[in-house]
Parts: C-alpha cells; structure tokens; sequence
C-alpha cells in the first residue's frame, strides 16, 4: 500500500501536473545551474535593486484586472469565459497606462526614499514589467480552461533560456541590476509571446463579444473586483512589502541578500506548487460543476504538498548558511541565514498557497481578503519592530512567525470550506514530519559534530535523492504519472 490511496481517478489532473511541473523542472534546473553564476556577476546591492522592482510588478500585476482572471476558469460556457478574457484586456491596458503616468511623476521620490541610487532609470521599464506579466497571468488562464497546458509548459521553457540568456549576457559585459530586470520582463514577453499563438485560435470567438456581454460578466462576477482584487492586493503586497522596508530601515545590500534567500526558498514553488495550484484550479472548479463538491481533490493535493515540502524545509532550517555558502560563494552566507529564518514560513505558503484557490471556486473570496490584510498588517508591524531595533535578523524572525501563523490558518481554513476533516490533515502533517526528520538525522549528528561543508553538502544530496525516491515509490499515481514521463521524454530522445 502507498502513502496516498485515491477513490476516484486523478490520472489526468496528475498527468497535467506532471506535465506542468516537468517543464517548469527544466527551467528551474536551468536556473539552478545559473544561479551560482549570477550571484558571482551581480553584487547584493544589484540583486537588491532588482527585488524592489519585482516586487513593484508582483503587487500590481495581480490586481491589474481587478482579479477578473480568476473568473476565466468558472463559466461552463466558453463564450462566457472569452468574454472575460475580453474585459480582462481592457482592465491591463488602462492599468499600464496610469502606471506610467504615475510613475513618471514620482520615480525621483522612490529612489530616495529607498536609498535605491539609479533606481529612477530602472523603474521606466515599469510599465513593460507590468503589461507582460499581467498578459502572462491572463492568458494562462484561458489556456489551463482550454486544458492547454502542453503550450503552457512550452512556454516556461522557452522563457526560462530567452530570460536567463539576456541577464547572463549583461552581467558578463557590464553587470547592473538593468541586466536582471531586463532578462526578467524577457522571461515574460516570450510567455506572453507563445500564449498568443494558441490564444489566437479563438479569435472568432472573441470577435464575437459585445460590450453588452462584457458589462454583463463584469456584474455576473463583481466579487472578484470587490473582494478578490482586495485579497489579492494584500496577499501580495504581505510577501512584497519585505523589500521596500528592508529598503527603507537598511539598505539595498541587506534587500539583495533576502532576494537571494527569496529566491532559493521559492524554487519548491515554482517547481511544483505553481504548477498544482494551476491544474488544481481548473481541476477544482470541474470537479464543482460536476460534482458539488471539491473535498477528494483537496485531500490528495494537501497530502502531496506537504510529502514533498516537509523535508526540503527541514534541510534548509539545519544547512542554511552551507547551501548557500557552497553554491552561491562565501558572500552569499547571510543569505543563508536568512533562509533558515524563512523556511518554515515558506513550507506553510508552499502548502496553502495553491488550496488559497477554493476561496475563488467556493466564492469565499471575503475570508480570504480579511486573512491577506492581517497577514499584511502583520508583516508590516514586524518589519516596523525589526527596523526601530535596527536588527534585520529580529525582524525576519518576527515576518517568519507570522506568516507560520496566519498562512497557516488559511491553509486550515481552506481545508474546512473542502469538507476535509482537520484531524485526517493534521496525522498526514505529522506523519510526513516523522519520516523527514529521521531521514535528517545523519544531517544533524554531521552537524553536531561540526563535519566540514563539503561532507555535508554531500549528505544533503545523498538524504535528498533517498527521500524523495521513497515518497515517490510509496505514492502509486505520483510513481505511475512520474514513470509516463521519462518514458515520454526517453522516446522523445530515441527519436
């Protein structure tokens, strides 16, 4: 018997995951791989420079179509959801424009307030950052409605190489945070680029819509602008608001060595939880109309999150300073550090993040804007403490905290509106958490006995492919979905 045992067929949606999560594996090795080189081109102060602007565009994008895109997935109608599609549109597009208006009043401002020197030229790319991120979300989508993810997978792939190749060619001619921010706006022009090719076979369709029919879809789904937009705001502003008062207490080094931290705690995220929480979406909101009820699908994607996440947790809270030592140059020490203080934080985001979908499939949108604001309130208070203290570490410990905290209750609350009993979550939480810390023990008595980096950064590697080989062997469907794809990609290969 495997650690998960499903009731109903979940082939497809892992066949999507996988397939989502395969593509994303190859840009995130790839950036793995660079990552080492980037941090030895670019200083903190450049990687912190660059954090501001992201996290500029993680705010805005969003909530650039007042949350609308949510609604893409929801109508069993496909007129109805290229209507959306259509208003969405309109929304980006008067959203860069006043964005830049803004911006070229203000800029001067920013830069001094954020002690961010030059960061005034970088921020004229603003608006560039903002339309093909906000595009990118959009016409994701309508694609994982179409069940499009094939194209979405090829997309994160291509996009991966165009970005990382224009911020590797600026930090080898002459490295300047210009390098990081133009490789990323890249990254998203070409998603945005290949979406486009696939969404213009609904061009009839599109064609089609009246103003009539979008006006009507903007009331049919009012929640989204009048709740969702709110939650999302603050769910992100929660997570960017980090930067700009590290900024704004420290300096943009101290930014840069949490961008890096950021970055390296993400990458579990971007690997499989965006990919899930995509499939999960278009899955849940099926599974509804079908249905009624979402409580299997949320099960068995809580259970798998939490096998996956627990241990890269765990090893990143034990060898912090190691990793990022080892991999990233002695420089890069802090950042580890900072990485051990976020990591459990991070494990619990990784988590609830992608189930944060069924306040949009369930319409609970106002609980979840009132967890998203006191998350932020949170964030902010501790922030605040850490700067008047003038200790960055206190600060984080207190962020940390607080997201354990109130990403935590969102997760249970998610949990409890699917109809999943807290207890059955709570046993697969511990159960997953007695396996990878037995697993970590050799790490731990290395530790104790102060090993050199080289034997632990061994260790991590080898209790690493041993962990993950056994949740995968003990989990029938993740064994089967996972065993279809390098078929796949070996024939592939043959060929």
């Amino acid at each position: 018997m495997g650690y998960l045992q499903d009731n109903i067929p979940m082939s497809k949606f892992l066949s999507n995951m996988i397939t989502l999560s395969t593509s994303t594996l190859l840009g995130q090795v790839l950036g793995f791989l660079v990552t080492p080189i980037f941090s030895r081109l670019y200083s903190p102060a450049d990687f912190g420079q660059f954090q501001l602007f992201v996290s500029i565009v993680g705010v805005i994008a969003p909530i650039s179509c007042l949350s609308y895109f949510y609604a893409i997935l929801l109508p069993e109608d496909e007129e109805d959801s290229a209507g959306v599609v259509v208003l969405c549109s309109f929304l980006i597009t008067a959203t860069v424009l006043a964005a830049t208006i803004i911006l070229y009043f203000s800029s001067a401002f920013l830069e001094t307030v954020l002690h961010a020197p030059g960061f005034s030229l970088y921020l004229s790319l603003l608006p560039f950052g903002i339309g093909f991120s906000s595009f990118a979300y959009m016409i994701g989508y309508r694609l994982s409605k179409k069940e499009e993810f094939g194209t979405i997978a090829k997309a994160n792939i291509y996009s991966s190489f165009t970005g990382k190749g224009i911020t590797a060619g600026y930090g080898f001619i002459s490295p300047s945070p210009f390098g990081l921010i133009v490789g990323s706006i890249v990254n998203d022009a070409t998603i945005c680029l290949i979406f486009s090719k696939k969404l213009m076979d609904d061009f009839l369709l599109f064609s089609r819509i009246s103003y009539k029919k979008i006006w009507e879809l903007a009331s049919r789904y009012k929640k989204f602008p009048l709740y969702g937009m709110s939650s999302e705001f603050a769910g992100n502003a929660a997570v960017q608001v980090t930067p700009f008062l590290l900024a704004l207490f420290f300096s943009p080094v101290v930014v840069g060595y949490y961008s890096m931290a950021y970055l390296i705690l993400r990458l579990p995220s971007k690997l499989i939880g965006n990919a899930l929480g995509t499939v999960f979406f278009q899955r849940a909101s099926s599974e509804k109309n079908l249905t009624g009820g979402v409580k299997t699908v949320v099960a068995v994607v809580h259970t798998r999150l939490v096998s996956l996440g627990m241990f890269a947790c765990l090893i990143v809270m034990i060898t912090g300073p190691e990793l990022f030592s080892f991999i990233l140059g002695s420089k890069w020490a802090t950042a580890g550090v900072y990485a051990q203080i976020f990591a459990p934080s991070f494990f619990v985001a990784f988590i609830s993040t992608p189930l944060a979908y069924m306040y949009s499939v369930l319409e609970e949108q106002a609980a979840s804007m009132w967890f998203n604001f006191l998350l932020l309130l949170s964030s902010v208070i501790a922030l605040i403490v850490g700067g008047l203290l003038d200790n960055p570490v206190t600060g984080m410990i207190l962020l940390s905290a607080t997201g354990v905290i109130f990403y935590g209750w969102m997760n249970m609350y998610s949990l409890k509106i699917s109809g999943v009993p807290l207890g059955e979550a709570g046993r697969e939480l511990g159960k997953f958490f007695s396996i990878s810390a037995c697993f970590c023990l050799p790490l731990l008595v290395a530790k104790l006995f102060s090993a050199p980096p080289y034997l632990i950064i061994a260790f991590v590697a080898i209790l690493s492919v041993l962990y993950y080989s056994v949740i995968v062997y003990n989990d029938d469907q993740l064994r089967t979905g996972f065993s279809g794809v390098v078929r796949g990609i070996l024939g592939k290969v043959r060929k």
